[in-house]
């Protein structure tokens, strides 16, 4: 549990800096629209928990350095199915979505998989933290159930100044609507770290999550009711496969 202390620690100093930084500026009017510098120490403030990570990790001794951390994080050596997995909750997740809300459509799908490149840092990232570190001491100690939701609390708490920071998607948004989808959006990355043991494909899941959007322009913090719904099926749909995955253990 000591990683944990130690990298929430660093996560939300980097974090308090960066975006900090990013919320006084737009309380005095100083926004991004007109000032693009502004845009370094969001980006720096959304990959604080990646950040937190290869330091705990390293002077822990668990990553002999930088391309050792990059090795565990990437690992793109994995099964078939363990990407169809990956790919499949964020995409149901999206058409959830789109079905109870409705939606627009964006951007056109050949841009795909360029938008999925760039959101590895626009979000995918952070799970080189939650679900690296966070997330995997938590479920030694909790169990599936617990240690995801004491995860979803911690993520959801840590992009609250985002909801105040003018320029960026969250801005006046709700932070409760957002927090139900973030409970649904930990039990997927949650299954998906647990059965692939994989931290690289939390962070293609997250990075499809966040693109998806770019196309098919559904109301991500408009609607309690799509967001409940879709939080709750994905809940479901996680212990549905945490509850095989264990039953075949016992077959086997």
């Amino acid at each position: 549990m000591k990683n944990i202390w130690k990298h929430l620690l660093l996560t939300f100093l980097f974090m308090g800096i960066c975006w900090g930084l990013c919320l006084v500026l737009s309380f005095t009017g100083i926004t991004m629209k007109e000032n693009k510098w502004i845009y370094l120490p969001w980006m720096l403030g959304g990959i604080s928990p990646a950040i937190a990570s290869f330091i705990v990790l390293k002077k822990n001794g668990e990553v002999a350095g930088f391309k050792d951390w990059l090795g565990h994080v990437f690992d793109f050596k994995q099964s078939p199915w363990s990407y169809l997995l990956a790919i499949t909750l964020p995409l149901f997740h999206m058409i959830l979505m789109c079905l109870i809300s409705g939606y627009r459509k964006g951007l056109p799908l050949y841009f795909l998989p360029l938008m999925i490149l760039a959101m590895i840092f626009g979000g995918g990232l952070e799970e080189a933290g939650w679900r690296y570190i966070t997330w995997p001491e938590l479920n030694k100690k909790f169990g599936f159930v617990l240690s995801t939701l004491i995860t979803a609390v911690i993520w959801w708490i840590w992009h609250l100044p985002l909801f105040f920071i003018q320029g960026v998607s969250q801005y006046h948004k709700s932070f409760l609507i957002f927090g139900i989808m973030v409970l649904g959006l930990s039990f997927m990355l949650a299954v998906i770290r647990k059965l692939t043991g994989s931290v690289w494909l939390c962070v293609l899941c997250h990075s499809i999550v966040n693109s998806m959007s770019n196309f098919y322009h559904y109301d991500f913090y408009g609607s309690y009711l799509a967001s409940s719904i879709t939080a709750a099926v994905l809940i479901v749909i996680s212990l549905l496969l945490i509850f095989i995955f264990k039953k075949g253990k016992k077959n086997e």
